[in-house]
Parts: C-alpha cells; structure tokens; sequence
C-alpha cells in the first residue's frame, strides 16, 4: 500500500470517527435532557400526590395551583396549606416514590414558613425497605403552619443509569476508535517489516549476485580448452570459485542460524573461556585486515583483572567479531575502534567503540530488530541482511548476559556486554 492511500485511510478514518463522536456526544445529551425532563415530570406529580394526601388527611386544601416548587435540578420544596406530622410523612414519599418508581436517594426535611428554621429531616436509600406500612398518629407541631423540602443528592451521579443504551453505544463506540487506532497501528508497523523485508530481499539478491555472476564468468574462461595450457590461470579461477562459493556459504547459512535461534533450535556448549583469550583472536584478525586497507587502527586495553566466563566459544566469538566488524564498516574515515576490558564487582565489562556518526536516539531502540538496518536515504554503502545485531542479542539473551548502548551522533558507538565472571 503507498503512502498517500495510507495517508487517506487514516484521514477518513479519523474525520468519520470524529463525526460519529459528535453525533454521539449530541445524542447522549439529548437523552440526558430527555431523562432529566422525565426524571423532573415523574418527581413533580409524586410531590403533588404527596401534598395532596396530606391535605386530604389533615381535611385542608392548598392554597396553590401548584404546590411543588423546583429550585433545582435537584431540590424541590413542596407547599401545604397544613400541618405537617412528620411520620405521615416517613410514610407517604417512600410508599410515593416506590408506586412511581422513582429509585433515588432521597433526603426530605420539614421547615417552618415563620421562622424558616428546618424542624425535621430524614433520608431513605434507594431500594430499602419501608418497614411498618401502618400509620400511627403522632402529635404534631401545633400552631405552626410548614413546607418541606425534598432533594436527590446523588442524582447526577447516577442519571446515567437512565440511559443505559446510551452507555451501551457509548462505550462501543469507544472500542470501535480503539480498533480503528489499533489498525492504523498495524497498517503502519506491516508496511514497516514490508519495508524492512523488501530491503532484505534486495540486500540478500545482491550479495548473492556478485559471487554468482563471478563463478558465472569464470565457468565460461575456464570451460575455453585452451585455458588448459595455462595452468596457474586455471589455479587462480579455481581459487576464486572456491573463495566466491565460500562467500555464498557464509550468507546461507547466517540466514538459516538466524532461522534456527528465533525457533528455539540451538543449545549453547557452555564452558570455562578467557574473554582475552578471544579477544586477541579478533584483534589479530582485524588489525590484519585494516593493515590490508592501509587505513584505520584498532586500540586494545584489556584491563580486567578477572576474565573468565561460562559461555559458548563460538557463539561469543561470533558476537565480538559482528560488534568489531560493524565498528570497522560503520566507523569514521579513517575508522578508529577501541576494545576495552574492565571489571565491575562479579561482572566483566566488554566495550568496543568506534568513531562513526552514531545512531540516532529514535533508531536506537530498533537496532536490534531482524532485518533493520538504520535509515541511510535509498543509498547503503555498507553491505549486510541487517542481521547481525539482531543475532548479537539473540545470543546475549541466551546467556542471560546484557548489552548497553550508547551513542552520540557524530561521534560515535559503544556497544557494551556484561558478563557474570565465573568463579574457578
């Protein structure tokens, strides 16, 4: 998929998604208005009954069209042209609010129209049983005439609760964004190993054509009848034939080792081993090879006092000599490299640093990645599957060893491993 459809999934996507939240957001408030009309309607006519049961039992009328009065969306006061017996009371807004199904939290309380000082107060949970339905005559507040009040302290807590759909919708609403996000997520990270994996491809193709095509050309010299009569010619190609055939043996099976280690397929021969030991192995070998190119230098310090590990000879060679050869292959012109050795407590330290433009510290992160190699434009002057740092640390994670590193563009790399020294 090219970048600009991708580009347009995800800028459709995101205006669609937005324009379902806000309709979804205007809904979800309409339903809450309507809820809060139907919620208000419902409490007006229980308060009314309510004033009208008192007044039919007192043999009084109030003196109001409408004796309920709203302060808020959530008080009301509610007038009676009487006195009001505080236990008729207990009685009639629970047995009220239950016929009307109004499952509240409520909190009512008597007050006086003279002093307006509250002379009584109750509170009744939503669901809770009303005990004694049987009215007992108490004496009441004489000489007074009253009003009380009535408020729902938790309801906009739980006004949502009248609307469940809307939760439902809501909340699946939610998970659709997510799944959106998440495949945006997938799309982007696929095209990424797309990418990485085209780049492999092409990487491995030319690292395989440039032997093939060597053996290719030489086969045709050689397959010359004449070229019998020249002996040492015929030496030299065979010599490059075995070197390019070599080569190509070398790619195969990097790919397969990498193939066997993510499947678990390898065992590691530990055994007692001299890090110095193997590094001065590296050392000589590297120090031939930039002798070779007439350029560059490699420093060693090896100053651990203590150097023996439990490790696989060969599989730690291996990592020491990619680490080496990617300092050499991504080091400054000329390359400088230093192999440093040092102990910290039970742990050996093992640091190669080299002299390139560093990492960036976005790309630090991916390094270790099957098949990633840093971003370099469409040009990668150095050669590779982008295999070997991921190795490094299949390895390392074996031994149950650590790597660190660090990196300054412009300056340079440091690749560090500790190693458990191993108690003789």
């Amino acid at each position: 998929m090219k970048n600009k459809h991708i580009i347009l999934l995800a800028l459709f996507g995101a205006v669609a998604i937005l324009a379902i939240v806000v309709v979804q957001v205007f809904w979800v408030k309409e339903a809450l208005h309507i809820s809060d009309q139907q919620f208000d309607q419902t409490v007006q006519i229980a308060l009314r009954e309510v004033a009208e049961k008192i007044a039919k039992k007192n043999k009084t009328t109030y003196e109001y069209k409408n004796p309920v009065k709203k302060i808020n969306s959530t008080h009301y006061i509610v007038l009676v042209n009487s006195e009001i017996d505080s236990k008729l009371l207990d009685y009639y807004i629970p047995s009220t609010f239950e016929y009307f199904n109004i499952k509240q939290d409520v909190e009512y309380a008597i007050y006086s129209c003279f002093s307006k000082e509250m002379v009584y107060c109750n509170y009744i949970q939503k669901n809770k049983s009303l005990g004694n339905s049987n009215l007992v005559h108490h004496p009441k507040f004489e000489g007074l005439d009253y009003y009380f009040s009535v408020s729902f302290p938790h309801y906009s807590i739980v006004s949502m609760h009248n609307v469940p759909m809307w939760v439902v919708t809501s909340i699946i609403l939610m998970l659709a964004v997510f799944f959106f996000i998440y495949a945006l997520f997938v799309v982007f990270r696929q095209r990424s190993i797309t990418q990485v994996q085209k780049d492999f491809i092409n990487n491995m193709t030319h690292e395989f054509k440039t032997p093939i095509s060597t053996i290719s050309i030489i086969q045709q010299v050689i397959s010359d009848p004449e070229i019998t009569k020249t002996p040492e010619r015929l030496l030299s190609y065979s010599n490059i034939i075995g070197a390019e055939t070599k080569r190509l043996n070398e790619q195969v099976e990097k790919v397969l080792n990498i193939a066997k280690i993510e499947k678990g397929q390898f065992q590691l021969k530990k055994e007692k081993l001299h890090v110095h030991e193997i590094i001065d192995a590296i050392e000589q070998q590297f120090v031939h090879t930039l002798k070779q190119s007439g350029e560059g230098s490699l420093i060693v310090s090896l100053d651990a006092v203590h150097d023996l590990v439990l490790a696989d000879k060969v599989h730690l060679t291996n990592i020491l000599f990619n680490l080496t050869d990617n300092a050499i292959k991504y080091g400054g012109h000329p390359p400088e490299l230093h192999i440093t050795t040092r102990n910290e407590g039970d742990k050996i330290i093992i640091s190669i640093q080299d002299n390139g433009d560093g990492i960036e510290k976005k790309n630090l992160g991916k390094i270790f990645d099957k098949f990633y190699r840093i971003p370099t434009g469409k040009v990668h002057n150095v050669k590779g599957f982008g295999l070997g740092l991921f190795y490094v640390k299949k390895i390392v994670d074996a031994h149950k060893w650590k790597i660190v590193v660090t990196s300054v563009p412009g300056k340079g790399t440091q690749f560090s491993i500790l190693m458990p020294l191993k108690i003789s």
